[in-house]
């Protein structure tokens, strides 16, 4: 992971974790859980994070819990390493007052979704992120997602987020779409991060030339997801495509019980990691489907 800074913020690039968030029975975080991944996470190599996003279950918390976890995160990772933290809100009041608390617990950058359910136009949805940005110092990235937030966040629409608001620094873009994400690249990569999501596809994140990709199946495999860029800076495309196919592979496994995040979570506690439970509306797993994805774990070689 590199770090640099433009004239409009930061730039990174390399693997982002989007971690998961520990929460006990009680849908309290678990701090030694946090410590405990942040901690698996810089020993094979990671080094940047972004909390609170899909992977984070940052949607499904309050205001004042989304402050506590972002803490929490904040002391687990060292000033060395990137925070990103996803501030996003249907309620632009609450992803102002995130954006502000992100900034006094000094997170590195901040993050937010599209507004979702009142589905803007191109104008209002323009003038939300100038508003947030408007309202912090901090580099702030647009996170498309279009599945999520029920419409899709397209180069015209950045170009015109950009034009009013100089600390958007870049896009994180969960479109699954790679014309758009060459588009992306084309127009706005040489003064802006582009980052990209989605974990079938991290070969092609940087063969299409974005910066950087933010990785929820990091979390269980960061030495392989690194592995996989690594080899992908070194020339040998051919193992990369190797290590994305077993990528793909532990995706769909994890996919085919039909439950968002709670097989991340299965996954962390065979590793030993204290991930807790999933926040409602999501369910954990029954035993049956946690044993599906530990006797493909069990095949897997953590340290590639």
């Amino acid at each position: 992971m590199e770090m640099r800074f433009l004239s409009n913020g930061f730039f990174i690039n390399g693997i982002i974790t989007a971690t998961i968030t520990p929460f006990t029975k009680d849908f309290m975080p678990i701090k030694d859980g946090i410590n405990a991944l942040i901690d698996y996470q810089r020993k094979h190599g990671i080094n940047a994070f972004f909390v609170l996003g899909t992977t984070g279950e940052g949607l499904s918390l309050s205001l004042q819990m989304r402050k506590k976890v972002a803490e929490l995160f904040r002391d687990a990772i060292p000033d060395s390493d990137v925070m990103i933290v996803h501030v996003g809100s249907t309620a632009l009041e609450d992803a102002i007052a995130l954006a502000k608390h992100s900034s006094d617990i000094g997170a590195d950058a901040i993050s937010a979704v599209g507004p979702y359910f009142y589905l803007p136009d191109d104008v209002g949805l323009i003038k939300f992120y100038e508003a947030l940005a408007q309202a912090t110092d901090l580099p702030l990235f647009v996170y498309n997602n279009p599945k999520k937030q029920g419409y899709n966040i397209t180069p015209k629409i950045f170009e015109g987020i950009i034009s009013n608001a100089s600390n958007v620094v870049g896009l994180k873009d969960t479109s699954y779409d790679q014309t758009q994400l060459i588009e992306y690249v084309s127009q706005f990569g040489k003064n802006h991060n582009i980052l990209a999501a989605g974990d079938s596809l991290i070969f092609e994140t940087f063969a299409l030339g974005a910066h950087g990709h933010v990785s929820a199946i990091a979390n269980i495999i960061p030495s392989i997801v690194t592995r996989l860029y690594k080899s992908i800076l070194d020339g040998d495309f051919s193992y990369a495509k190797v290590l994305q196919k077993n990528i793909n592979k532990l995706r769909s496994i994890l996919k085919s019980v039909g439950v968002e995040i709670a097989p991340y979570k299965a996954a962390l506690e065979y590793i030993g990691i204290d991930a807790g439970v999933v926040l409602p509306p999501l369910r954990d797993l029954t035993e049956k489907e946690k044993k599906l994805i530990i006797d493909y774990l069990s095949t897997i070689d953590f340290e590639v």
